[in-house]
């Protein structure tokens, strides 16, 4: 009964090792992943092992499969594995992935001696050989335990692994070393059959465990290898803002700079595709020239710059994100476009205008058109005076302090030029703190107000209402609208040859309301109202 339950339990060994074999191949065919070769060398090894193993034990039934032999048998097919498994490891972890053939022999070496261990087994004696066999054994041991280490430690460590990944592919290699370890006990205590049965189950289970990596848990979908090459790339001081992403643009590692200016968990956005991140995707971004994102100061224009990222045989692995802020840049290139074509437009219909008027005085032929000449003067004065204020603020760097803006509104409110029959009323509180860019935030309200009291028919009413987090400031005036082209431009944030703005009091609006990173909002119906959110940049 005992040898029949020995043949077979070597069935069952021979059908294990044949499956390992298969998806070795398999996997062979299926994935091009750091780490594919040498886990493929894995497995196969121990496939043709155990085929081996059973072949030989049911062509010779006579073979001393008890005793000395069997431990040797198990524990020699396991030696030969540990290479191509800490192999395997370092190339899929990423630790180190340029394994040449030089790193093979130098991790072989040591391990070289282990089979002079069986000469305490054969001989029972503790000589030289079976020292450094047993050392040799220690190091085989160690690899095992690294190469184990390491995969549970990336796998919790990356967002787009799981912990029971690691841990069900590490089962594997101790399962397969515990049962070849113990297999000379089991044949003393459980007989032939016995041992054979518990190797066989014990190989059914290294199996389970394999299968369960490459199929239920997708080993090879999405390595951690690419994190950690990426992570080598991110210059972790930088103030850019990095990601790394694998070929599926999830999001493998990204810094503290991007968490914190985003406001984002590092540990939510792990494993979240790239754009519901920042909302646009490796494709798109290549496309564009900057982005524009919501960060912890405000709306913010980024330059993406995006690399590939791969292995020592140039494979795609995912790409390496960087965006740079370039928000001042932005602004300062705006602000030469549009002052160029507005002063050209400007300057040269009011020359034009001063022009004929002069003309027309000079023949002695008509009187009131000196008038036509100082309105033309003053017009271009303050097209001046604007373009002067515009480049203050622009250029002048940004310096943030405590700033109470129901006071600032009042005191602008109050040297406000107001006409006649235009009434100012005024609706803030006593006090309203933030933290902000003064010189920006004086400019936008002076701005707002100046541009309400020149549109107003008979009204303009101001008023300052707490929002989160921050202050909102709404500018009303009953006066015929803002025409739509206008808005139109500024919303385009650039001014063209069939569309201007007639002044610079809205881009200065604009751009002061950028410079301390607040909203800007402009409704034409029924009069004009503006909206400016002025956020707390200390909350």
């Amino acid at each position: 009964m005992a040898i029949g339950l020995a043949t077979a339990f070597q069935l069952v060994l021979l059908c294990t090792g044949v499956v390992l074999s298969a998806m070795g191949y398999h996997t062979y065919r299926t994935w091009d992943q750091p780490g594919t070769v040498p886990f493929v060398a894995f497995v196969v090894i121990t496939g043709i092992g155990l085929v081996g193993i059973a072949v030989a034990s049911l062509a010779a039934p006579t073979f001393d499969i008890g005793g000395h032999i069997w431990s040797p048998l198990g524990i020699s097919l396991w030696a030969l594995t540990m290479i191509p498994w800490i192999t395997f490891v370092l190339q899929y972890t990423g630790t180190y992935t340029r394994i040449t053939r030089r790193t093979i022999v130098a991790l072989t070496l040591p391990a070289a001696a282990f089979p002079l261990l069986f000469t305490s087994i054969w001989f029972g004696e503790r000589t030289i050989f079976s020292i450094l066999g047993s050392l040799s054994a220690l190091y085989l041991i160690g690899l095992l335990t690294i190469g184990c280490y390491l995969v549970v430690r990336t796998s919790y460590r990356y967002g787009h692994l799981t912990l029971r990944q690691g841990v069900v592919l590490s089962l594997a290699p101790v399962t397969f070393f515990m049962i070849a370890n113990f297999s000379r006990p089991l044949v003393e205590s459980l007989g032939e059959g016995g041992a054979v049965g518990v190797f066989a189950l014990g190989m059914v289970g290294f199996t389970a465990a394999v299968g369960a990596s490459l199929y239920r848990y997708e080993t090879f979908q999405s390595t951690p290898a690419v994190g950690r090459i990426g992570e080598r790339v991110i210059v972790r001081q930088t103030e850019d803002l990095m990601f790394v992403v694998d070929e599926e643009e999830r999001v493998i590692r990204l810094n503290r700079t991007a968490a914190d200016r985003l406001d984002v968990s590092k540990t939510e956005a792990l494993g979240e595709e790239l754009s519901e991140v920042i909302g646009a995707s490796i494709d798109d971004l290549e496309g564009m020239e900057t982005i524009e994102l919501l960060t912890d100061e405000g709306s913010r224009q980024f330059d993406p710059v995006i690399s590939r990222l791969t292995d020592q045989h140039d494979r795609e692995l995912g790409h390496t994100l960087s965006l740079h802020d370039v928000t001042e840049l932005e602004l300062r290139e705006q602000r030469l476009e549009v002052l160029n074509r507005v002063l050209r437009h400007n300057l040269r219909n009011q020359i034009e205008v001063i022009k004929s008027n002069a003309e027309v005085l000079a023949d002695g032929t008509a009187d009131g058109y000196a008038d036509s000449i100082i309105e033309s003067a003053d017009r271009l004065t303050e097209l001046g005076r604007s373009a002067r204020s515009i480049d203050q603020i622009v250029s002048q760097p940004s310096t943030t302090g405590d700033v109470d803006v129901a006071a600032l509104v009042r005191e602008i409110a109050e040297n406000a030029r107001t006409r006649n029959g235009v009434e100012l009323s005024l609706s803030v509180p006593e006090e309203a703190m933030v933290v902000t860019e003064r010189h920006a935030l004086v400019a936008a309200t002076e701005s707002a107000i100046k541009n309400a009291l020149s549109r107003a028919d008979t009204e303009v009413r101001v008023t300052l209402e707490p929002i989160e987090p921050g202050h909102c400031l709404t500018v009303v005036d009953d006066g015929p609208g803002i025409p739509d082209e206008e808005i139109e431009t500024i919303s385009a944030g650039t001014e063209t040859p069939l569309q201007h703005a007639t002044g610079l009091g809205l881009w200065q609006l604009k751009w002061a309301v950028r410079k301390f990173n607040g909203e800007l909002s402009i409704d034409n119906d029924g009069g004009t109202t503006v909206e400016i959110r002025v956020p707390d940049q200390d909350r």
